[in-house]
């Protein structure tokens, strides 16, 4: 699945992210390059590896963490994914942290 990005070749899938301790989650992770989190993953079970960052955090050895809001991962489906998330799908390419085409609004969403 492309759920965040179709037009890029990187994926969604669980059993790799349950293998690799939450590391399959690759279509947001490319869509989302800035987000540590890797996914929209709202506790740890497929994703260990934030749990590591976040317990790192915790004791001060990881810091300025960034995250996508929740209004900017389902404007960015919108437009961007390939329906197999809420339903959607649209063209507008937008990658990374420092594309010219994120706009200063989506930046400030940025938790």
């Amino acid at each position: 699945m492309r759920p965040y990005d179709k037009h890029i070749s990187s994926s969604e899938n669980s059993s790799v992210a349950f293998l690799a301790f939450g590391e399959g989650w690759h279509n947001y992770h490319h869509t989302f390059p800035w987000d540590y989190k890797a996914a929209e993953l709202g506790n740890y079970r497929l994703n260990l590896t934030t749990a590591i960052i976040d317990m790192f955090a915790w004791i001060g050895w990881a810091y300025d963490l960034k995250t996508a809001s929740p209004e900017m991962v389902s404007r960015r489906v919108a437009r961007t994914g390939d329906g197999t998330r809420h339903g959607h799908s649209h063209e507008n390419q937008v990658w990374g942290w420092n594309d010219e085409d994120l706009t200063e609004e989506d930046r400030m969403l940025a938790e």
